[in-house]
């Protein structure tokens, strides 16, 4: 009694998953958040699009040589000013500050009013700028989260 070996082709079925109903449902919904998201990002880049816009009409002139007061330095004046950084020399020595905030929060006080309302919303759109880029990242961050989500889903399926 021997073994008869021959070679027979055995082809190996591997068994279709179907979704489930939980499943399909966990997709859609996470298709509908999706859309959602990307249409809070759309808005949120648009405003900030639109607050880049105007911050860029509203300017940012030249602060060297405008006479500042400071609590505790005294009388200054502004003489270097790179990008959002200024420099002060005051009598007994020089401090660097960033601009518009050290206006607007008048940590340097200047004389002149239209001076100091320029600094003032300037500092607010600045400050606008930064929520609205915190949330364009955020919604970034959530869809990547979804995308996520719903690979997982679908490799489960």
């Amino acid at each position: 009694m021997g073994l008869d070996l021959e070679n027979e082709d055995v082809e190996v079925v591997t068994p279709v998953k179907k979704k489930t109903k939980k499943t399909k449902e966990l997709i859609e919904e996470n298709g509908r958040q999706r859309e959602a998201l990307e249409g809070e990002k759309a808005e949120h880049q648009k405003l900030l699009n639109q607050l880049l816009k105007d911050q860029e009409k509203l300017g940012s002139p030249s602060a060297v040589g405008m006479k500042v007061s400071h609590k505790k330095f005294g009388d200054g004046e502004i003489v270097t000013q790179d990008g959002k950084y200024v420099e002060v020399k005051f009598d007994s020595v020089t401090k660097k500050f960033v601009l518009p905030g050290a206006i607007a929060g008048k940590f340097l006080v200047v004389e002149d009013e239209k001076v100091l309302e320029h600094y003032v919303k300037a500092n607010e759109l600045h400050e606008k700028i930064l929520k609205e880029q915190l949330k364009v990242q955020s919604d970034g961050f959530a869809l990547q989260r979804l995308s996520d989500q719903l690979e997982k889903l679908n490799e489960k399926a």
